[in-house]
């Protein structure tokens, strides 16, 4: 029988092993009991909202264009009706690190509360795949023992889980994509993409990794892969609200109710554990915050007469004095510094421009001579970055070279029309007689919209020799 089909009753979780792994390097798949509460209420509530955001937003269309859709092959993306491209890359910078540090201020106050409520990984787990995996082979006990007892029961019901499993990784793996390919696109290819290659595949490995994580890797995801719960190591405090185990309240563990502390040793935290620890050896790495041990542990105490809370949300301080201080000095640095972050955010993509024009650096010699006259090229990128067939105009500032007489301007393409958040090349000269110039000349190009009468001027330089 192989390891993934059993879990040793005797083993207990500690400190100093992972338990989702037996001391042989064999995988111990963890069993996990199913819970009831208010906790996991709010969690199931959480859930239902974020993967309702997750599925519906690529279909919400706003000013036009999807909610949300990162357009790669057109270097563009969307978010809430505004539009950005390539040129607006830097903002990405802002938003990263807002959400980084955004992160580390939850994390001080409030733990892994991030893990347990909100990171995919745990409401795709816990929120979808493990209640069909009770709906298949039923709960805690029940699988357990067909496990352990084999035959064709066991077989068939697993057949139709990991089929079942296959095709929701499927599904949100297209949803996934519809952030990138419009869905009015998705709906019309698949699930074949009519011959082309790199959405199929990328439907196909994405299949797979969500299949292979959420059917067999699991917590291992979060205990092996994710760097989060080694990083929370240096975030967390003595006032960080985490969940803990009152060990004053709970010590000495006596399996009766009339003596001892008011732990009664039941081992129901630890078979709700969705990465198989006890949460009454303290605070561990592995512990993703999910509230499973509150609701299993208020359950029991509600069973034999006790007072709800010996496993809560609290502080370490708190568990120690009954006392704690939520917000501390760290707790503002980290909000000014997201304060500051969004302000310059706002402020940058207040600035944007819709178009932009850059000077390309021309191949071949700085100028030339012609029949007496020096001629200088300039190359120059002009984008449209608004959501709206645009119709610029280029032409020479009024003022260019106006010191430097017999001076002419040569503009190939003049009016340009573009497509929205489309891009062209562009070129132009300047010439100048022999006898005019002296020295290097600053001087502007002028690009206009002739629909909103926005201006740019390009700077650019006249040499000779």
């Amino acid at each position: 029988m192989s390891s993934s089909d059993t879990q040793d009753p005797k083993r207990r979780p500690d400190l100093d092993t992972v338990y989702s792994i037996n001391p042989d390097g064999s995988r111990n798949f963890l069993q996990v009991a199913e819970v009831k509460g208010r906790w996991t209420t709010r969690r199931y509530f959480i859930f239902v909202l974020l993967i309702a955001v997750y599925l519906l937003a690529p279909w919400i269309t706003v000013g036009g264009h999807p909610m949300v859709l990162i357009d790669l092959p057109h270097r563009a993306a969307y978010l809430m009706g505004a539009s950005f491209t390539n040129q607006d890359f830097h903002l990405f910078f802002f938003v990263l690190i807002g959400l980084g540090i955004g992160l580390f201020v939850v994390t001080t106050v409030f733990g892994r509360v991030w893990c347990g409520f909100a990171c995919p990984q745990t409401v795709f787990m816990e929120g979808v795949y493990r209640p069909l995996e009770r709906l298949f082979e039923g709960r805690r006990i029940e699988r357990m023992r067909r496990n352990k007892k084999g035959g064709p029961d066991k077989w068939i019901r697993k057949v139709v889980k990991h089929t079942a499993f296959l095709f929701l990784a499927w599904n949100l793996s297209i949803a996934f994509m519809c952030y990138f390919i419009p869905t009015r696109q998705m709906l019309r290819d698949i699930p074949f993409f009519h011959g082309d290659l790199t959405p199929l595949v990328w439907s196909m490995f994405w299949t797979a990794m969500l299949y292979f994580d959420y059917s067999w890797f699991r917590e291992q995801t979060c205990l092996i892969i994710c760097p989060y719960g080694r990083l929370q190591a240096t975030l967390v405090d003595f006032d960080t609200i985490v969940i803990g185990y009152d060990e004053r309240r709970g010590e000495p563990r006596h399996k009766g109710v009339e003596t001892g502390g008011d732990c009664i040793d039941c081992q129901r935290c630890v078979e709700v554990c969705p990465t198989g620890i006890d949460i009454r050896n303290g605070l561990q790495m592995e512990c993703i915050g999910c509230t499973n041990c509150i609701d299993a542990c208020d359950e029991i105490m509600d069973k034999i007469g006790k007072p709800r809370g010996l496993i809560r949300f609290d502080s370490s301080r708190g568990f120690e004095t009954g006392k704690s201080q939520l917000l501390r000095p760290r707790f503002f640095i980290y909000a000014a510094v997201i304060l500051a972050l969004c302000g310059l955010f706002v402020n940058r993509a207040a600035q944007r421009e819709s178009f932009q024009v850059t000077i390309l650096r021309s191949q071949g010699l700085p100028f030339t001579f012609q029949e007496g006259k020096i001629r200088n090229l300039y190359s120059m990128h002009l984008q449209n970055k608004s959501t709206q067939r645009r119709v610029y105009l280029l032409t020479a500032a009024p003022d260019a070279l106006a010191d430097c007489p017999g001076t002419d301007f040569i503009i190939p393409q003049d009016r340009i029309e573009l497509d929205p958040l489309s891009d062209v090349p562009l070129t132009a000269f300047a010439e100048m007689p022999r006898t005019s110039y002296s020295q290097p000349e600053n001087f502007s190009f002028t690009v206009t919209d002739s629909i909103t009468g926005e201006t740019q001027n390009i700077k650019v330089r006249f040499l000779g020799p």
